[in-house]
């Protein structure tokens, strides 16, 4: 990815007791993360050499960052809002070359129209546009990006809602209820909150969510109380909404789901140090041992994997 949103509220708001060097550190954890489209390595060392963290201060401060705002897993430190941001790019990416193989499928080659053939210097590309191949339009320039937005969005330009409602929905019926439950998020965030507008992109997520008018409102009302507690005036917007919408869904989601979760706890990390005969080192801390458990998993499955493998000779 070459490209990604920072909305800067959202990001202000989820930083702000963070000191300056935590608050580059993420920012580099991010742009790593982004750039490699995949989780970073288990090994926090690792993570510290690849964003280039040398001093102690810096060094504390990838860790402190990664156990609050990353999860670890057997993949390595996972952020949730950036796999959702790479989703969504390769989705993106995958409907335009479709767009673009049907265009191409649908280009007439009789006689009556021009051939598009290597030698005009031409191929059938999957992600080529049929204006930049056309003979009657050599001497355009060249659209080299389908993907670039128009113009970046920084938190001072909402999106369009072309990128929000569906634009794939063969039944109009289901279409028209989607539409319906934008204006209905956003009328219920705006009415007890910061105006909203129909197209924000967290307006799309929570519809993506699933969840129905009464579970919205009482995300706001959670979000209302949490601020009265502590005195904040802010009024509620539709991130904290979400953000209330997913923990709740997390919460549900772990108590229906049967799975081994012993990292949860410092007595499930020693039950499972005890089963791959491992044990904390001196005074090393519970993060530190969980961390050395995951990665002698990593280490154990590609064993595995490569037994596995049939011998090529």
């Amino acid at each position: 990815m070459n490209y990604y949103e920072h909305h800067i509220g959202d990001y202000a708001e989820a930083t702000a007791h963070l000191t300056f060097i935590e608050d580059a550190t993420y920012s580099r954890l991010i742009r790593k993360y982004y750039a490699t489209e995949k989780p970073l390595p288990i090994d926090v060392k690792l993570v510290q050499r690849l964003i280039n963290a040398r001093s102690k201060e810096e060094k504390n401060a990838v860790v402190s960052i990664l156990n609050e705002f990353f999860t670890l897993t057997e993949d390595g430190w996972r952020q949730e809002r950036c796999d959702h941001e790479i989703a969504r790019f390769k989705d993106k990416q995958l409907k335009a070359r479709r767009s673009a193989e049907g265009r191409w499928q649908s280009f007439p080659t009789n006689e009556s129209q021009p051939q598009i053939t290597p030698n005009n210097g031409c191929v059938r590309n999957a992600i080529a546009l049929r204006t930049q191949c056309s003979p009657d339009t050599k001497h355009q320039s060249p659209v080299t990006n389908l993907h670039t937005p128009d113009k970046q969005n920084n938190g001072g330009e909402k999106e369009k809602i072309s990128q929000g409602p569906p634009t794939l929905a063969d039944d109009e019926k289901i279409f028209q209820e989607r539409i319906e439950k934008y204006k209905s998020f956003a009328a219920m965030i705006s009415k007890e909150g910061r105006a909203t507008a129909v197209d924000d992109y967290r307006i799309r997520d929570i519809v993506n969510l699933g969840v129905t008018d009464a579970e919205v409102a009482e995300a706001i009302a959670t979000a209302k109380e949490t601020r009265m507690k502590v005195s904040n005036p802010t009024p509620i917007n539709a991130g904290y909404v979400l953000a209330i919408l997913k923990g709740a869904r997390k919460k549900a989601e772990a108590a229906s789901a049967d799975e081994d979760t012993w990292w949860k706890t410092n007595e499930g990390i020693d039950a499972k140090g005890r089963e791959l005969g491992m044990r904390a080192e001196g005074a090393e801390s519970y993060e530190t041992f969980k961390t050395r458990i995951f990665a002698e998993l990593h280490k154990r499955k590609e064993r595995a994997e490569t037994t596995e493998k049939p011998n090529a000779n």
